[in-house]
């Protein structure tokens, strides 16, 4: 049904805006059921996660706006032919590597670094860098784990903003 407003008198639609919070003050029930705004929707407020789960929502947020940023380049392999010369680039290779030390230690680390060369997400001379970088870290892993596929997921993801940098 169309609603034409030349149909109805302005003075007629002030009146109604102007009791429309009268009624609300006044306990009207039609308007009970609309619940207020909350800032802590389990959709959008990720300090309900756990930490692993919310890094990894937000991680795979930024796969997506860096692949979908122009439909006219096509993504090809090796995903990641350069490691990017910026500050950013950077603080991002070290946390990607961080995450991969920190969870599998240092030596499946490495066999991951090999592994993304193998499957294309990175040349040779990247893997070789990475390898470098990975020599810097100290870090004695108490309990380290195998590497699983959301961990691999991730890489793909740090792998995606890298290679937007680029």
């Amino acid at each position: 049904m169309y609603l034409d407003p030349d149909d109805y008198d302005p003075d007629e639609i002030r009146r109604i805006a102007r009791d429309a919070p009268n009624q609300r003050r006044n306990g009207d029930s039609r308007l009970d059921d609309r619940s207020p705004f909350r800032f802590n929707n389990p959709l959008f407020d990720r300090s309900a996660q756990p930490a692993s789960e919310a890094l990894r929502s937000s991680q795979l947020e930024h796969l997506l706006v860096h692949q979908s940023r122009d439909e006219d380049e096509t993504i090809a392999k090796p995903y990641l032919r350069g490691l990017p010369d910026k500050y950013g680039a950077e603080r991002v290779v070290f946390d990607w590597l961080e995450f991969l030390v920190l969870k599998g230690g240092f030596k499946r680390a490495m066999d991951a670094l090999e592994y993304y060369k193998t499957v294309g997400w990175l040349t040779a001379n990247v893997e070789e860098t990475l390898r470098d970088y990975l020599l810097g870290f100290s870090a004695e892993v108490d309990d380290p784990t195998d590497l699983d596929v959301d961990d691999h997921l991730l890489s793909l993801v740090y792998v995606a903003r890298l290679s937007s940098m680029v």
